[in-house]
């Protein structure tokens, strides 16, 4: 976020009025929330307008097993764990798209882009597609996190996600010298179906990556 010194007038005015927006949204999760849980009301102040979004939600995530017992929060915590595993693959789908057009645009950089003016405003597109790889890694550690502060023991498949796996072979072009020796992060083979053979395992890798 940029500093008081640094934005401009409409700048500070889409941040009041998005910091409201987001105040409104929240009173009215808590109303929500209260009315499910009425027990979780004496943890929770009223919301601060002037950062609205440093507020805590009190999932059941943000407590550990006993408080959650504690809070009766049990089959609420059945729920969220479900919600945050369907959030764990969708934003490892949008990773792989986000590698995906990373590698292309980085490739057709390589052969197409000349010139210091040139290359400086490609650069900064990938600069670009890199903040989206890593926004998508942001939803995917925040969805494990909490999968792990449910419980995340027995799920073998999502596992932590490093800032140097953020990769994978470039599938829009023919196979390179090495390629075949350097092994692509573990996310990419992550949500296929049980029972498949070893071809179709094979195939829907690829697909991932086309």
């Amino acid at each position: 976020m940029l500093s008081n010194k640094t934005q401009t007038p409409t700048q500070s005015e889409a941040i009041l009025k998005s910091r409201q927006k987001l105040q409104q949204e929240l009173v009215t999760w808590r109303q929500s929330q209260f009315e499910c849980c009425p027990i979780l009301k004496p943890l929770i102040d009223a919301v601060d307008p002037t950062s609205p979004e440093r507020e805590q939600l009190l999932l059941p995530s943000s407590f550990n097993q006993v408080l959650r017992k504690q809070f009766d929060l049990t089959s609420l915590a059945i729920i969220e764990y479900q919600l945050r595993k369907g959030q764990a693959y969708d934003a490892l789908d949008d990773l792989r798209e986000k590698i995906k057009i990373f590698n292309a645009n980085l490739d057709f950089k390589k052969k197409n882009v000349f010139g210091q003016g040139a290359n400086t405003r490609a650069q900064g597109f990938l600069k670009q597609l890199t903040a989206d790889k890593v926004s998508a890694v942001d939803k995917y550690r925040t969805a494990y996190q909490a999968l792990t502060c449910l419980g995340l023991s027995e799920e073998t498949e999502l596992q932590e996600l490093r800032d140097d796996q953020l990769r994978g072979k470039d599938a829009s072009r023919p196979a390179q010298l090495g390629d075949s020796k350097e092994q692509d992060p573990w996310f990419w083979t992550v949500g296929r179906s049980c029972g498949h053979s070893a071809k179709d395992q094979a195939e829907w890798s690829l697909e991932c990556k086309s």
